[in-house]
């Protein structure tokens, strides 16, 4: 069944009001009372003969029991102004002895003005450095300055400090802390960073304020990934102790150095990242999530700003190996890709090996091969030397698929080509 509440029930304190009874504010404001009642109900309610029941809690729970109201909210009658400022006509101390005979039936509600709250935000760290396995194991770095969002109420005592990282909400007492939260950062060997970038504008305030997230609405991807490290900073290392204890695997470690106040984990079972990315003002908080999964998925194409140095593959070209049967070697131009393993080509059906998905060039020109980064603008002549395949009849096709990435401004570039045996030892 329905519950039913009385929602805005004011007591007054009979003393008071007696007490009060010759101020002219409380004479006019009577007789304003007085003229609304005898349009509405044909009777004053203050007249002698009057029978309306005392503004106490005594009088509402008998009509609360007569109407079947289940429950009432209370709150204290300031109306200061009718005195000039010198007393209310009831205060929270008299309505906690009103409603304390009726522990299940009255609650005290609105017990006075609102505190003022401060909400600020502060930088913590997030690092990423990650090798990638391709000639020379390139070890690259990326870096995250997240925030962590701090609420805390001014002017009250024991109210704890509400502090969000890293996707949970700590309780800051001061000289300890809690969380009632899951970590959601490590669910077997996935791990998910949650980064929030951007610059919050403290506020502090008595009334609703409000945050405006936006996302971080493009990413890019780094895949055939050998090893990773992330380091998290953290202002609560011993919560965070707690929250990951059990989180390790056989092919990630989760270490929390509560010295250094960093949450530290290790894995060799990544084979993607994904980064999120995007502009960023000055003005906002951005929110993106930096997702190490198991295993890789095929990348999401953007579209092209031709403005802009965009990526792109040119210039294909195929031709016999060492074992002009067997193997065969693809030259290509590539430009403006900010790396070297930012080259992608899909070889599955060119070698019928599934594992042939995702292959990186091993010879580029004049920017290094073994490079981490490469500038742009760029232009790169670059090969896949020596790739064994099964023997093709002539004129039988394979398709061949490539895909280039240019991570500062967040396009790729996609193509594929069909190729065709001349005879059993060429192409065209």
């Amino acid at each position: 069944s329905a519950l039913l509440a009385l929602t805005e029930c004011h007591f007054m304190n009979l003393q008071t009001m007696s007490e009060i009874a010759y101020y002219p504010g409380v004479q006019r404001w009577w007789g304003s009372v007085d003229g609304v009642m005898r349009a509405w109900a044909g009777r004053d309610l203050t007249s002698e003969d009057a029978e309306w029941p005392q503004p106490i809690a005594s009088e509402l729970i008998k009509h609360m029991d007569e109407a079947g109201v289940d429950v009432a909210f209370c709150l204290r009658e300031p109306m200061m102004d009718v005195t000039g400022g010198t007393v209310s006509l009831s205060t929270n101390g008299f309505m906690l002895q009103q409603i304390e005979p009726y522990p299940d039936r009255m609650f005290l509600a609105n017990p006075g003005p609102g505190v003022a709250g401060a909400l600020t935000s502060d930088n913590v760290a997030v690092s990423i450095e990650y090798t990638i396995d391709v000639l020379g194991d390139p070890t690259i770095t990326t870096s995250y300055d997240s925030n962590r969002i701090l609420y805390e109420v001014q002017g009250t005592v024991d109210s704890p400090k509400l502090v969000y990282e890293h996707g949970v909400i700590i309780r800051d007492y001061g000289d300890n802390s809690a969380t009632s939260d899951e970590q959601s950062l490590i669910v077997g060997d996935e791990i998910y960073i949650p980064v929030l970038t951007g610059n919050l504008t403290s506020l502090s305030s008595m009334e609703t304020e409000s945050i405006e997230i936006k996302p971080l609405s493009q990413s890019y991807s780094r895949t055939k990934i050998k090893s990773v490290t992330i380091t998290i900073d953290t202002d609560y290392p011993e919560v965070w102790e707690e929250l990951l204890a059990g989180t390790s695997t056989a092919d990630t470690t989760v270490q929390v150095d509560l010295g250094q106040s960093e949450i530290v984990i290790t894995s060799t079972a990544i084979e993607q990242i994904s980064f999120p990315a995007g502009n960023v003002t000055a003005d906002a908080l951005y929110a993106g999530l930096v997702t190490f999964s198991t295993e890789s998925e095929p990348v999401t194409y953007t579209s092209i700003d031709i403005s802009q140095d965009y990526p792109c593959i040119l210039d294909i070209d195929i031709a016999e190996g060492a074992s002009a049967q067997t193997q065969s070697t693809i030259t290509a131009t590539v430009k403006n890709t900010t790396a070297p393993f930012d080259i992608h080509a899909d070889f599955t059906m060119l070698t019928n090996d599934p594992e042939m998905y995702d292959v990186f060039p091993d010879y580029s020109s004049p920017d290094s091969i073994s490079a981490t980064s490469w500038g742009l603008p760029n232009e790169n002549t670059v090969q896949w030397t020596n790739i064994t395949h099964p023997t093709y009849a002539a004129f039988e096709p394979v398709v061949v698929s490539f895909w280039v990435i240019n991570t500062e401004n967040n396009m790729q570039f996609f193509m594929s080509c069909v190729f065709s045996r001349r005879n059993p030892v060429s192409w065209f």
